[in-house]
């Protein structure tokens, strides 16, 4: 599975919508601005992490892979445990898209059409940090999850 970077735009594009459409709704209703409390400013960097984590072991056998030229191959990753951080790892760099698009739009409502936006900036601003780092955790996973080369691939 090739990581895509349209879809993941095409979810950063859809979340930033949502978060402005969103902000212009409840602020025109008279609601209060949606802000992400801290506990999820907190977790979306922690999931990207611990996902970059769990793709780790699939990274050291793929590389040992590569470099193994005779004597015993090296233990390979159970496949399912192996499938699971790869769908794990797309889902998570498509909702951290998701999240970053959302805190991008209310960012940019905030900066375009709110009059005293300064206590809602920094929430909002650490938000759109976070879904960047979740992002960033997911793609790196993907990438840690690709099939090893194969010995004589570059020997053309």
């Amino acid at each position: 599975m090739r990581p895509t970077p349209q879809s993941l735009l095409a979810f950063l594009a859809a979340g930033a919508v949502f978060g402005l459409s969103l902000s212009q709704l409840a602020t025109g209703f008279g609601y209060a601005f949606p802000v992400s409390p801290w506990s999820m400013v907190l977790m979306l960097p922690l999931i990207g992490a611990a996902t970059y984590l769990a793709s780790w072991p699939i990274y050291r056998y793929r590389k040992k892979l590569e470099q193994h030229t005779e004597g015993p191959r090296p233990a390979r990753p159970n496949p399912f445990y192996a499938f699971r951080v790869l769908i794990v790892s797309r889902s998570v760099a498509l909702t951290g898209a998701l999240f970053a698009g959302w805190h991008l739009g209310s960012l940019i409502w905030l900066l375009s059409f709110s009059v005293a936006p300064t206590a809602l900036v920094l929430p909002m601003l650490f938000g759109l940090i976070g879904s960047v780092a979740m992002l960033g955790g997911g793609i790196l996973g993907e990438f840690n999850c690709r099939a090893p080369k194969d010995p004589g691939e570059g020997a053309e």
